[in-house]
């Protein structure tokens, strides 16, 4: 397995481990990290003997989304245009055939909680705030993070929890079905195996077309709709209100 700047990875017993290792930033999601993402779902995909993907922190923080921070090389429109690392990030999550699960903790902001609604089941620790700013810094949201979003909680809380900017409590999300299950400091490694025992020793190929299925389900009329959703973010980052 290929060397990451930002990404611990470990291989253990047919569960693959990702921890973002991003600790000074608050592990913030660079283009870098975005595409260490990117290239470590695609290659995982293609391993048969990884049974359950793990993406998780043991930092105090998930992640606190799009790094905004990050210097941007010069471009024009169209190359802007051309290029999402983002939505190229969830696609390949997405994408991925074997059973994903996402593990959070503390502030898990903006695309980091698009990239923890793109797994397969959320796992968050009771201290975990979810929030997808965007709209606050004059932002649309994209990475199909509408979709995905609505899928777990519905219209309603989705264009609630959007266009409000607003942060969320695991108490506030727990009737909306966003997370699976919630940890404290004391049982987090318990809940995470039984969550991977759960799926891991069940038949990968039965497993991975169910997954197939579903995602086709849920998100087919979702992928034409949203293929625009970059379109509106470089649109709505040259906006000003009157």
């Amino acid at each position: 397995m290929p060397k990451y700047k930002y990404l611990k990875t470990e291989l253990k017993s047919g569960v693959f481990y990702i921890e973002l290792t991003r600790k000074k930033s608050m592990n913030a999601l660079n283009t870098v990290t975005l595409n260490e993402l990117k290239r470590v779902f695609l290659e995982v995909s293609r391993n048969s003997k990884v049974k359950v993907i793990v993406l998780h922190s043991n930092e105090k923080n998930f992640s606190a989304g799009a790094d905004i921070k990050e210097k941007q090389k010069k471009q024009n429109n169209l190359e802007r245009w051309q290029k999402n690392y983002g939505k190229e990030c969830i696609e390949a999550i997405l994408s991925t055939p074997q059973i994903t699960i996402c593990v959070t903790n503390g502030y898990t902001l903006g695309g980091a909680a698009v990239v923890a609604t793109a797994c397969d089941f959320r796992i968050g620790n009771k201290d975990t705030i979810i929030g997808y700013p965007e709209i606050i810094l004059g932002m649309n949201l994209n990475w199909l993070g509408l979709p995905l979003l609505q899928n777990l909680v519905g219209s309603s809380k989705t264009k609630e929890m959007v266009i409000s900017g607003s942060n969320y409590s695991t108490k506030e999300l727990e009737k909306y079905n966003f997370f699976d299950e919630l940890y404290d400091g004391d049982n987090k490694i318990e809940v995470i195996n039984k969550w991977i025992k759960k799926f891991k020793s069940r038949s990968p190929l039965a497993s991975q077309m169910i997954k197939r299925s579903m995602n086709v389900l849920a998100f087919h009329d979702a992928l034409a709709i949203m293929h625009m959703d970059y379109d509106q973010f470089l649109l709505t980052q040259n906006y000003l209100d009157s």
